[in-house]
């Protein structure tokens, strides 16, 4: 028989999470399990926010299925949470080189234990993960009509708070467990639900998991303030930045969205200038970047120290320093590119021709420890400078993506006569070089124009070349959601 996959938990935060080592994230209410009850949780404004919280803490520091999908194996699941799974497919991409150890698996594209396939350990951290999220959010937003203390605006603005971070958690589902919106609207996504508790349902069609997912984004730019009390939260300016990204990938099926995605870019950024070099340089690991636009405090006494990114990647503060960048990659920059010094060079060695460069991108403070970056102002302007681009709208496409150029390398000048095709290359060029090691740029955006991945440089694998169609382009449905769920059969299983 087949039995629910979901546990019927609302998980507020079990830990505190701060902004500063003195101040709680969570002020109040506290389970030693994980689960409060939905008296503690709904009778008062508090106890809903504290609700939402712990949706964040979820994103921020997950600590759900280790390697093997043992829930109680909290030490194998490499910098755990949301930045796992943007680091996850930065490395399969061209320009990140893990060592065959730690992220090795991952980056090589293995059909093993460690990746994708059903049984695999990333795609069940990734399912659980984003289906908590999705589970806990419907609860809020069935249980907030009874909130005692909350005023109708108050209940408005916390039930898009929780409807975003749903949708959030659907546009990564989409984009990992199916090929790109554009290459067929009505293929096969992901279950959708918007009740607490329930199982069971089939897989529905990208088009209706991207309208649930449009839905609750314009309603929680509509209804939520730009004012918030911590950056974590999802504010207007967040919700329309995941807005921007849902109509970047939507308008390569529907071009008249691409307006769409300007105007909410333009939303994302407002109130948010682009960092400087200087802050560039400095590390990657502080909220109060001024660019930031979403970011989720992690304190010293918080840290996931090893398994921190912080830990993976700075050659100089982490633990493992394992993670090298292609050559051919770092020769993109011209020597007057601030984010040239980002770069590391490395002690030539030649029984590891790879191992040329690491980087200082991200920087540790102590005990490995750093913030954690969501999204940034620069990628809201790239992605106004793409729908320029794919309007037609030529120069003034270039002027939006020489507003990130000039300000990286002040020698760089305005490119002139560009094609729209050659316009559109040199955005999504800007964008790896912009959010490196970020969001999983390169991946998701050869995903969403249906290229192929074709490594050059010098890599420890051999060079990969995976067509747009090959089926490793999707994550397979985790084994325990086959075998749970009344609604599917072996044959709703991706290949």
């Amino acid at each position: 028989m087949k039995k629910y996959l979901f546990k019927i938990s609302i998980l507020a935060a079990m830990l505190t999470m701060t902004e500063s080592c003195s101040k709680s994230y969570l002020n109040d209410i506290k389970a030693e399990n994980g689960d409060l009850t939905s008296e503690i949780l709904f009778t008062t404004k508090s106890g809903a926010v504290n609700a939402l919280t712990g949706i964040y803490y979820i994103l921020r520091s997950e600590n759900y299925n280790g390697y093997g999908g043992d829930p109680n194996n909290s030490g194998n699941l490499t910098n755990r949470g949301l930045k796992t799974d943007q680091f996850f497919f930065d490395v399969r991409g061209n320009d990140i080189i893990p060592t065959t150890s730690w992220w090795g698996n991952e980056y090589n594209w293995a059909e093993n234990s460690y990746g994708r396939i059903a049984n695999g350990s990333r795609t069940l951290q990734v399912w659980d993960m984003f289906y908590k999220v999705i589970n806990n959010a419907n609860a809020i937003i069935k249980n907030l009509p009874g909130v005692s203390d909350a005023s109708a605006e108050d209940k408005a603005e916390l039930s898009a708070e929780a409807a975003a971070l749903r949708a959030y958690s659907y546009f990564w589902l989409a984009r990992v467990y199916q090929y790109t919106y554009a290459k067929d609207p009505n293929a096969k996504g992901v279950p959708i639900y918007t009740e607490p508790g329930i199982s069971g349902h089939p897989r529905a069609s990208m088009k209706d998991v991207y309208a649930l997912i449009v839905a609750d984004l314009e309603n929680a730019v509509a209804k939520l303030p730009a004012d918030r009390d911590k950056k974590y939260r999802i504010n207007k300016n967040v919700a329309a930045g995941i807005l921007a990204e849902v109509y970047q990938e939507m308008a390569m099926a529907d071009a008249t969205l691409w307006q769409k995605a300007i105007d909410n870019a333009k939303t994302a950024y407002d109130g948010f200038p682009l960092m400087s070099n200087a802050s560039y340089q400095a590390g990657f690991n502080d909220l109060t970047n001024e660019e930031w636009i979403w970011g989720f405090p992690v304190p010293v006494d918080q840290t996931l120290s090893y398994y921190s990114l912080f830990s993976f990647i700075d050659p100089v503060g982490g633990y493992y320093r394992n993670i090298y960048i292609n050559e051919g990659f770092v020769n993109l920059f011209s020597a007057t590119d601030a984010r040239k010094a980002t770069f590391v060079p490395v002690t030539p060695n030649a029984n590891y021709p790879y191992r040329k460069y690491q980087t200082h991108k991200y920087q540790a403070k102590e005990s490995m420890s750093g913030d954690i970056l969501v999204m940034r102002a620069a990628e809201m302007h790239l992605i106004e400078a793409e729908a320029l681009a794919q309007q037609g709208k030529i120069n003034e496409g270039i002027d939006a993506l020489y507003t990130i150029q000039s300000l990286r390398d002040p020698s760089y000048t305005k490119p002139a006569g560009l094609t729209k095709d050659q316009l559109i290359d040199a955005i999504l060029l800007e964008r790896r070089k912009e959010l490196y090691a970020e969001i999983g740029a390169e991946f998701f955006d050869l995903k969403r124009y249906q290229r192929p991945l074709q490594r050059t440089g010098t890599h420890w694998s051999a060079v990969l070349n995976v067509p747009a169609t090959d089926e490793r382009w999707l994550f397979q449905l985790p084994q325990a959601e086959i075998d749970a769920n009344i609604s599917m059969t072996p044959a709703d299983q991706n290949k």
